[in-house]
């Protein structure tokens, strides 16, 4: 019986010896490619030395992987609403929501604002959709997003 001429991955078999799905000991080396089409390393501005990247650790800054969030006056959403309706809608990409509580002193007034944290910077642009602000219904209650500016930059006059 002849040898598979398959180029699969073959663990056992019969016969010569594989290598990658290649015969072995039949004018074929192991080594792959051969030296004759060998060619020289590409240039690369890449550092060979450079620390490895960590997504989970070296994160954007979370003031570029947020949203401001309003709420009708009287139409208040607690943040487990929030994180519910993000990861319905867009998978599980929240890292965490602040409702803004009124002082004390007015503790009969609704929160009126809140900030939600993605975990990664694009999320933003993504629910966004390239608008200024966006309307969501959240268990038929107005949310109403737009890009969250720190008040250093506002200040500053860049927002």
């Amino acid at each position: 019986m002849d040898a598979p001429t398959s180029t699969a991955l073959v663990t056992r078999a019969a016969g010569p010896r594989k290598w990658l799905g290649l015969n072995i000991g039949e004018g074929c080396s192991p080594r792959f490619p051969s030296r004759a089409n060998d060619r020289p390393p590409a240039r690369t501005r890449l550092d060979p030395c450079a620390k490895e990247w960590n997504p989970f650790k070296e994160r954007a800054p979370e003031e570029d992987r947020c949203l401001f969030l309003t709420f009708s006056n009287g139409y208040p959403l607690a943040e487990n609403q929030i994180v519910t309706f993000f990861t319905n809608k867009f998978g599980p990409c929240v890292e965490k929501v602040y409702v803004h509580s009124p002082e004390p002193t007015s503790a009969s007034e609704p929160p009126l604002f809140g900030k939600v944290v993605f975990t990664a910077s694009y999320i933003p642009a993504v629910i966004l959709c390239g608008a200024k602000q966006t309307k969501f219904m959240v268990d038929g209650k107005p949310l109403w997003c737009k890009k969250f500016e720190p008040k250093k930059k506002q200040a500053l006059g860049h927002g």
